[in-house]
């Protein structure tokens, strides 16, 4: 429900018939008619008053983040466009005008358009209105013709974000990997960060022994062996704008790679 403000004595006053509703639905209710207009929104939830300060509209269901640099209204938070799924956001669910205040709900079950695939769906910078399915962001509770309900601020049990840490950029359609840790033969080194097309198939730091030198340790799909070691797993589904992307890292704080063979009486 939006936020209405007091009415002054003495001022002109117009009838609202957003205000009306709203009473309607919440006695409707509370008498167990279900009148809630945002579905189970309101069961659960938790939400805070903010306000429109992209310069813009905001659409219905659009994931936003909340912008300090700006002054707070009364208790309303000022909102800016969504960028960043790890700073603190929520989901507006009304149609709400440049300044205008209203609902933005930051935990509990909340209805949002989803796409792809996948147990868990996040917003992006590109489609904050859009959540994309994968292994990161709050749990799909049900999902039926792309639309959904998603449980705000329950987040992705145990996310890995170690060495080697394996995140989906759904707006640039990257794979990045995280740096991590590599001992071979006894030498430990660092693995720099890469980024990766996102393909399905293992992911492997691979290191090489030939003719008595290392090669530069590089990450990669790969099938895992002796030189390819296995630090996580991409599942991706669809081609072009309709692609989603799974990811699973592997929990490996150091890859080890180790390189033995027996040799006869006869060498040295």
């Amino acid at each position: 429900m939006a936020f209405y403000g007091d009415v002054t004595p003495g001022e002109e006053f117009r009838p609202s018939a957003a205000l009306s509703n709203d009473i309607r639905h919440f006695l409707n209710g509370l008498n167990g008619f279900g009148g809630n207009p945002f579905g189970a929104n309101g069961a659960g939830t938790v939400r805070i008053q903010a306000y429109n300060a992209t310069g813009g509209e905001i659409k219905a269901g659009t994931a936003v983040n909340f912008d300090e640099s700006k002054k707070m209204s009364g208790d309303a938070v000022p909102m800016k466009a969504f960028s960043d799924p790890r700073k603190p956001w929520g989901v507006v669910t009304q149609r709400l005008l440049d300044n205008e205040v209203g609902d933005c709900f930051i935990s509990g079950p909340v209805t949002v358009s989803l796409f792809g695939s996948g147990d868990y769906a996040q917003p992006t910078a590109g489609s904050p209105s859009v959540f994309t399915r994968g292994a990161e962001g709050a749990p799909v509770l049900y999902a039926n013709g792309g639309k959904g309900v998603i449980n705000l601020g329950a987040g992705t049990p145990e996310n890995y974000d170690g060495p080697f840490a394996i995140t989906y950029d759904a707006e640039a359609k990257k794979l990045k990997v995280k740096a991590g840790y590599l001992t071979r033969n006894g030498e430990f080194i660092s693995v720099p960060e890469a980024e990766l097309d996102p393909e399905t198939g293992t992911v492997c730091v691979k290191t090489e022994l030939a003719d008595g030198e290392w090669g530069n340790p590089e990450i990669l799909f790969a099938m895992p062996s002796q030189f390819c070691y296995p630090i996580g797993h991409v599942k991706t589904q669809g081609s072009g704008e309709e692609t989603s992307v799974s990811v699973c890292s592997y929990r490996v704080p150091v890859a080890v790679v180790l390189a033995a063979r027996i040799c006869s009486d006869e060498e040295d």
